[in-house]
């Protein structure tokens, strides 16, 4: 095997370090020390959005005029490691929402083989590992890497037996019973969030597994998807059904009716469920196993 050397991210895991940037390891060896791959690693076509754009040690390297060995700039499919255009080889999924980024370049003769692990980390920085270690990084293209994530973005649809994504010309259905880490991946990517994990215990049906996204939750049991419930507006069904939606609205997209019961007036349509508000305007909708208290 052709022999590699180890440099750069020396420089990034000394993210603390402002005054003093520890020296590039010079070291030499056989195999690559890399992160561990998932046991059945899912690959992507390319690199997921909401890691794309221009991250840096800290705020003052991110306004530096010229960028320093610690600027990374991350596309779809290549990497920009300070001045050295890095092309990836392969991308494949990890756990807790990470990614592995497999890269090889060319360097004075020398063929480099890398796998780089990303994962957001707080306040939206980048938890970079390597054959270094860690380093975490911060964003200095905010409004940029937004618009480039809102432009690939995947919309996520609600539906009664579970969720709906659309990219482009193509849309995916996500029936509950579907394996929790695939759902958490798809969402995550729809939402461009980290969702905060809880457990419920009180539940009827048994514990159930929460994950809580800024506009959904969504309900896990055994390690398999089995409800969701819309927090706020902005996520709708199909037929444009969700919370903020009038009744007249709902009534003339499907066919939903309405009873009295301990929520208020509960509407609901195949698996699809929701409460209007005095106002006849939807203010909870759900589907599946949610653990709703009557």
């Amino acid at each position: 095997m052709r022999r590699w050397t180890i440099g750069v991210l020396a420089m990034l895991a000394g993210c603390g370090q402002a005054d003093e940037t520890p020296p590039p390891a010079n070291l030499t060896q056989d195999e690559p020390v890399l992160p561990a791959a998932s046991p059945t690693p899912e690959t992507l076509v390319t690199i997921p959005t909401r890691f794309v754009g221009t991250w840096d040690r800290d705020g003052t390297t991110c306004a530096a005029t010229t960028p320093g060995a610690t600027r990374l700039v991350v596309g779809a499919s290549a990497l920009k490691i300070g001045d050295r255009d890095v092309p990836v080889r392969g991308i494949t999924v990890a756990e807790a929402g990470a990614v592995d980024v497999d890269v090889v370049g060319d360097r004075g003769g020398i063929t480099e083989q890398r796998r780089y692990r990303f994962a957001l980390g707080a306040g939206g920085s980048l938890e970079m590992t390597g054959v270094d270690g860690p380093a975490r990084l911060v964003r200095c293209d905010a409004p940029a890497g937004a618009e480039a994530a809102a432009r690939n973005a995947v919309a996520l649809n609600l539906a009664p037996d579970g969720l709906q994504t659309v990219a482009g010309a193509s849309s995916r259905t996500l029936a509950f019973g579907a394996p929790a880490g695939v759902v958490l991946r798809v969402v995550e990517a729809a939402t461009q969030t980290i969702p905060a994990r809880s457990t419920n215990a009180e539940c009827g049906e048994g514990p159930l597994d929460v994950a809580t996204y800024p506009r959904i939750a969504v309900y896990f049991q055994e390690g398999r998807f089995v409800g969701w419930a819309a927090r706020g507006r902005g996520l709708t069904t199909m037929a444009g059904v969700g919370i903020g939606s009038k009744r007249a609205a709902v009534e003339s997209a499907i066919v939903a009716p309405v009873e009295e019961t301990s929520l208020g007036r509960e509407f609901s349509s195949g698996g699809l469920s929701g409460v209007y508000d005095a106002k006849d305007i939807v203010s909870a909708l759900w589907a599946g196993s949610t653990c709703i208290a009557r």
